[in-house]
């Protein structure tokens, strides 16, 4: 058993809300936080002077084996990117070497723990040995990886549902690429069979998707998924306000992509349509071909966002962002009992910000800054229950 230690920065953001402290200490016992306020009598204290403590962050929406693919379809229309089987990055998948792959992948796991990422849900696919690979590349890293996979395509349906029972035996979930990728009746058997799984999909993503799905089938391509129940509904650039009540009332979760969104030409998700809705969302770096699994950029992109659609500056909350890109995400994949918030009970994960980079002084608004400002290159050190990141990296390749 560790000895317990108490963590003094000159501030820190706690709690749900997010809220800032000044002059708080976290006190840390095995890894966890078992208190958070004045400091502790005779107990270590370390001292974290002009430094932020902030809750890890949670990519809640990822591809992370197109890591070793960057920007290689940029410019190109997303259906020539993503869709498969004849997408450029189905194209690349096909020709690497296994070994090659892990490698790549495990670069971008070690890419998100050092910008404060400590878990992400991937859209993983090549079946099982795909998940598989990705197992090999988190192997000994401290960073938690919801797998999603995908079934094949276009199988009979007695092979997609032996598909999809051998992938849920393996991996944490399914992530749907399409409402119309499989049948129905094949998610919903898939569901009752494995409740305690992560079912999501992208939904909408497209101005021609979600208008074709109302056409067709009069309603948006995320309603139409609610029979089978999905957790988590990734994009919504183009659901309906009255369609994101529906899902909100359905208990799903939201993810925005808004980079990936604006660089793909997919269109500018209304996050405050999702708010008015009640729709909880967390946010996703997305394909890391097209981004770097870098949250700060995600939440200075998606605030930003919301006031330039509605010309209108009093909707810039950087709590709120800030949720999104922790506590939220962590509800969605089911690890908030640990992780998404520094409470009392949580692992004691966070990112330490220097406050004296230039980026930092004169604020005036420190969650602010930490939105709208902060880089990777201001982070002085990542803690992983307690202990520096670089304790968990010792002599990982």
């Amino acid at each position: 058993m560790a000895e317990p230690v108490c963590f003094l920065p000159t501030a820190l953001i706690a709690g749900e809300s997010m809220e800032l402290h000044t002059s708080f200490t976290l006190l840390v016992e095995d890894g966890v936080i078992t208190r958070i306020g004045a400091p502790e009598p005779r107990v270590p204290l370390v001292r974290l002077d002009n430094q932020l403590l902030c809750p890890m962050f949670i990519d809640a929406h990822t591809h992370v084996g197109d890591a070793g693919a960057k920007e290689l379809g940029l410019g190109l229309p997303m259906e020539q990117v993503v869709i498969p089987p004849d997408g450029v990055k189905h194209r690349f998948l096909s020709r690497l070497a296994p070994a090659d792959h892990v490698a790549m992948m495990r670069q971008a796991l070690l890419e998100m723990l050092t910008g404060g990422v400590i878990a992400c849900a991937d859209f993983r696919e090549q079946g099982v040995p795909g998940a598989r690979l990705l197992e090999e590349a988190r192997h000994g890293l401290p960073i938690e990886v919801r797998i999603l996979a995908r079934m094949t395509e276009g199988l009979p349906q007695d092979d997609l549902l032996a598909e999809g029972r051998e992938l849920l035996a393996f991996c944490g979930g399914l992530g749907v690429r399409d409402v119309e990728s499989y049948p129905e009746a094949v998610l919903r058997q898939l569901r009752a069979e494995f409740s305690q799984k992560l079912f999501a999909l992208h939904a909408d993503e497209t101005r021609a998707q979600s208008e074709d799905s109302r056409r067709r089938f009069g309603s948006s391509q995320a309603v139409r998924a609610l029979p089978w129940q999905p957790h988590i509904a990734v994009h919504l650039t183009h659901t309906p306000p009255q369609d994101l009540r529906r899902l909100a009332d359905a208990g799903v979760t939201g993810v925005s992509c808004p980079r990936a969104n604006m660089l793909l030409g997919d269109g500018l998700p209304d996050l405050a349509a999702w708010q008015a809705a009640g729709l909880p969302f967390g946010l996703g770096s997305d394909n890391l071909m097209i981004n770097a699994p870098d949250m700060l950029r995600e939440m200075d992109a998606a605030v930003r966002l919301v006031c330039g659609l509605h010309e209108d500056g009093t909707l810039a909350h950087p709590a709120a962002a800030l949720r999104a890109a922790t506590l939220e995400g962590a509800r969605a994949l089911q690890l908030d009992d640990r992780l998404g918030s520094l409470e009392v009970g949580k692992h004691a994960s966070f990112i330490a910000f220097d406050l004296s980079r230039p980026n930092w002084r004169y604020s005036r608004n420190l969650l602010g800054t930490l939105v709208h400002r902060a880089t990777v290159a201001d982070i002085s050190a990542v803690y992983i229950q307690g202990r520096p990141l670089t304790h968990w990296l010792e002599g990982t390749p």
